[in-house]
């Protein structure tokens, strides 16, 4: 954490020393900067103070609370479409949603909307997103960049009491540099949010720059951990205040190599890499693909730990991939594998879990599992690409995009059917 330390009272003191002509005790009568005409001036040997009591007092760096400010004006009129770029449902009924910069809520599953975005200054002419983080339909956390940059010196903003006011965090001053910058978050708790700020930039290949602020006292205040480059993660997730685990792609053309991950033990201060075991039915599978990489983490403690695996070749669309479920019941000291069906790209899809058991596969081919992953089964084919959240296992929503259009769409039975919603700015 950066700290800034100011000298203000020690200026005062060395000034005022200085118009007295010495420096004087901490318990001695302040003298008059002028005298009374029947005032003599002391003949009084002025004390010299001790090296202890020169000493400046240790500044003060306990955070000053930042007073809550109600959310900015409404942008929008009662009435007006809401075109959502993402969705992320609470219950059945609440939940919120990011539309460029302004963030909205809902209390009726989607229908409509109320605007509930934090005062930021934007920049006149400039092309504004939002990122945020959703614990409960009360709490979250928003940042927002800028022509496609979050701001070294941007702040992030929490609420807890679903965007009626916003309290602003301090400046991160991050080192993320790239063409774009973004933030993805780890949520979990009140209190317990990570950050990971992230840079891409081309020039002789891809790179990736990233910093992970964390932050303990729910946005208060924000702690850097660590700065790494070229690695392009595809997940983050946390079981506890110490265990985290991220996946991980490697960028640009190399030979065929194990996938890996990182996992922490520390709350995100230091990381070790390790590398994911062939599948026992298909040895020499990461010699036969010359990408294999993680994705969707899934924690359900520090030690049940679930992800996808996917291989693929070099082209894109990828002519031929295949893709698995891994899942550890020992923090990963070892690992069960199953082959998913073929119309699986864990490179895309979206891996969600319901408890210790259930959980839905989502993409053009969606699937579901009641047995932890062991088995899964076929559910529906859509003809569109969704950003989806669901509430519990039969009621979930997307944002769906298929040819330049976006659409909001629900399902109320597990992904079996889907219904196109029209959202509107409520009264």
């Amino acid at each position: 954490m950066r700290t800034r330390i100011c000298f203000p009272a020690l200026l005062v003191l060395l000034l005022a020393a200085l118009a007295c002509g010495s420096f004087a005790s901490p318990t001695a009568t302040p003298v008059p900067t002028s005298l009374p005409d029947t005032q003599q001036p002391s003949t009084e040997v002025p004390v010299t103070a001790t090296a202890t009591e020169l000493s400046a007092p240790p500044p003060d760096t306990t955070p000053v609370p930042a007073i809550p400010q109600p959310a900015a004006a409404a942008h929008f009129k009662t009435g007006d479409p809401v075109p959502l770029d993402s969705i992320t449902m609470k219950s059945r009924t609440a939940g919120w949603g990011i539309s460029g910069p302004y963030v909205l809520t809902t209390a009726d599953g989607g229908q409509t909307w109320r605007e509930a975005t934090p005062p930021e200054s934007f920049t006149p002419g400039t092309k504004d997103q939002a990122y945020g983080a959703f614990l409960n339909a009360q709490t979250a956390w928003i940042v927002f960049a800028e022509d496609d940059k979050i701001p070294p010196e941007a702040s992030v903003w929490h609420t807890t009491d679903g965007g009626r006011n916003w309290t602003p965090g301090p400046s991160l001053d991050h080192e993320a540099v790239g063409q774009s910058v973004w933030a993805e978050f780890a949520v979990l708790d009140a209190q317990n949010v990570w950050m990971l700020v992230r840079g891409v930039y081309a020039g002789a290949g891809t790179h990736h720059t990233h910093e992970l602020f964390r932050t303990a006292d729910g946005g208060l205040t924000w702690t850097s951990s660590e700065s790494q480059i070229d690695d392009d993660y595809t997940g983050m997730v946390f079981a506890d205040t110490n265990f985290g685990l991220r996946t991980l792609q490697t960028v640009g053309a190399y030979s065929a190599a194990p996938p890996d991950y990182d996992v922490t033990t520390d709350g995100g201060l230091n990381w070790e890499d390790r590398e994911l075991p062939p599948p026992p039915e298909a040895p020499d599978l990461f010699d036969q693909y010359p990408y294999c990489e993680t994705y969707q983490p899934v924690l359900l403690s520090a030690q049940s730990i679930r992800m996808l695996m996917g291989c693929f070749d070099y082209y894109e669309p990828p002519k031929q991939s295949t893709s698995y479920f891994y899942s550890s019941q020992d923090g990963g000291a070892t690992w069960q594998t199953v082959h998913l069906p073929d119309k699986v790209q864990a490179a895309q899809d979206q891996l969600i879990y319901f408890g210790l058991k259930d959980a839905l596969l989502l993409g053009r081919d969606m699937y579901l599992t009641a047995s932890d992953g062991q088995t899964w089964s076929f559910v529906k084919t859509v003809n569109w690409d969704g950003q989806f959240s669901f509430s519990d296992p039969q009621y979930g929503w997307a944002v769906a995009r298929s040819n330049g259009n976006v659409a909001l769409v629900q399902t109320t039975n597990g992904a079996s059917t889907w219904t196109v919603l029209k959202p509107t700015v409520a009264q």
